[in-house]
């Protein structure tokens, strides 16, 4: 039997910034990673005060969608704060660049789904959002409206009579934010019973088809790349 348990504020609090700093640090990684592949030199303010980007940043420069409109950040924030504010603004529009080309989607309705999976991820110990949007991508390749012959529907394909108690009777699981709700649920559960087994998790969610695990975590860290390049732009131009 799993006990659920309501976390506490501090527990809560605690969990969100070891979120969000795992997110900075792996942002701040690669941007050290860029800058100390080139001379000294090159990353001095030139006299007009411009910011000059290390030749070894430019796989990140090349992966931010629009270097035009930088993200700002939220008025009222302390230095890390804001910088922390914009590389996860960076990250969630690179995420829905992406996906909005590659699966011919409104970049306006993939960013519901971007912010949805961070949104959700950010309550949970062990899900990141790359994980989530990189399930939507497999089971409904973004489309919130589909149902399967089984009976799953929506973004995550949740099938609802095995999940009722995870429903109130007048939710729909054809609304996106429902149905990412519920299949975070549903994974948070999967990892409980499987001992923390990512694989193992996955491989339950899926009714054990063959390859599924490795097929999300490849896509999950894909997008995670996608994200931090853009982030690290932003960085970049902040230091």
């Amino acid at each position: 039997m799993i006990v659920k348990t309501t976390p506490t504020a501090f527990q809560k609090f605690a969990h969100d910034t070891a979120f969000s700093t795992q997110k900075y640090l792996s942002i701040t990684a690669l941007c050290v990673t860029a800058c100390l592949c080139a001379p000294a030199a090159v990353h001095a303010k030139d006299i007009t005060g411009k910011l000059e980007i290390a030749p070894a940043a430019q796989l990140a420069l090349h992966e931010w969608p629009d270097q035009t409109a930088l993200p700002d950040a939220e008025p009222g924030l302390q230095d890390d704060q804001a910088l922390q504010s914009l590389t996860e603004e960076a990250s969630k529009q690179a995420q829905t660049k992406y996906l909005a080309a590659k699966w011919g989607r409104s970049p306006k309705t993939v960013r519901e789904y971007v912010n949805l999976a961070w949104e959700e991820a950010g309550k949970r110990d062990g899900l990141d959002p790359e994980l989530l949007i990189a399930i939507m991508q497999k089971e409904s390749s973004l489309s919130a409206k589909v149902q399967s012959r089984q009976g799953a529907q929506g973004l995550m394909q949740v099938i609802r009579r095995w999940h009722r108690d995870k429903l109130d009777p007048s939710e729909s699981l054809f609304d996106p934010k429902v149905n990412v709700r519920v299949a975070a649920d549903i994974l948070e559960e999967y990892l409980e019973l499987a001992d923390g087994s990512l694989h193992q998790a996955l491989a339950k969610y899926s009714g054990n088809a063959r390859g599924y695990a490795n097929t999300i975590l490849k896509e999950s860290r894909k997008l995670a790349r996608v994200a931090d390049q853009a982030a690290a732009v932003v960085a970049l131009t902040q230091s």
